[in-house]
Order: C-alpha cells, then sequence, then structure tokens
C-alpha cells in the first residue's frame, strides 16, 4: 500500500467485498482490488453482522462511515409527533419540529440535549422529511 492513498468504503462497496470474500477471495486481493489496507478489510469481515443490519435498514446507503444516534428515544418521539400531525394534515415546520423535540426532551429528563439547526438537519435527512 506505500505510494497509494488508502480510500474508505461507503456501505454497497462493503457489501460487495463481503460477497466477494465469501466466495473465497482473501483479504490481500480484495485489499489490493479496492485499494484499502487489510486492516479495513479484516474489519469489514469482523462487522459483517453489523454492515449486513444497517445495509437492510437501508438507512445508510452511500454513506462512509455509520454513525448512530446519540438521542435516540427522543429522535423516535419526535419522528412518531411528526408522522401523527402529517396524518391530521397539519402543516409542519423545522421550527415546530425543533421546539417539539426540545419539548420531548424536558418531559425525558434529557439535560444536555439541544435542537440546533445542525440537528435539524440531520434529523430530516435521516428520516428523508421534506418540507
Amino acid at each position: 500500500m506505500t505510494g497509494l492513498k488508502c480510500v474508505f468504503l461507503n456501505l454497497e462497496q462493503r457489501i460487495e467485498i463481503l460477497r466477494q470474500y465469501e466466495n473465497g477471495k482473501s483479504a490481500r486481493k480484495l485489499a489490493e482490488v479496492s485499494y484499502c489496507g487489510r486492516t479495513q478489510i479484516n474489519k469489514i469481515i469482523k462487522e459483517k453482522d453489523l454492515i449486513l443490519k444497517e445495509y437492510e435498514d437501508f438507512k445508510f446507503r452511500g454513506v462512509k462511515r455509520m454513525r448512530h444516534e446519540k438521542y435516540v428515544d427522543i429522535n423516535e418521539a419526535v419522528l412518531e409527533w411528526f408522522k401523527t400531525a402529517r396524518a391530521k394534515k397539519i402543516p409542519v415546520s423545522g421550527p415546530m419540529i425543533q421546539h417539539k423535540a426540545k419539548e420531548l426532551a424536558d418531559a425525558l429528563g434529557i439535560e444536555n440535549f439541544s435542537a440546533s439547526n445542525g440537528w435539524l438537519d440531520i434529523f430530516r435527512t435521516r428520516n428523508n422529511i421534506t418540507f
């Protein structure tokens, strides 16, 4: 790998590496073909179950790193509220979502949660919400 720039593999590329590994290709060959290190290939093989689960969820397609939510319970509660509001044909805006998220965080007793614009952008992207 000396002299070559290593690349990070997105989820589809990792799934393809797992398929090729199951078909008998060695980790060394997979590393050469995908221009990454054997360590990265071995980590993909080790985390096979997690990668397959994330792939089945369709949430992280096209991303390089799988990041997990910090405030899972707040995000789920806000998403349920959002779905309920939209089912009742209530127009929902970004500031409304942020306000509801802050209310739910207070109700759940989470003190350091901030319903910032960054949180809102990530929440909308993760749940495929467009205005």
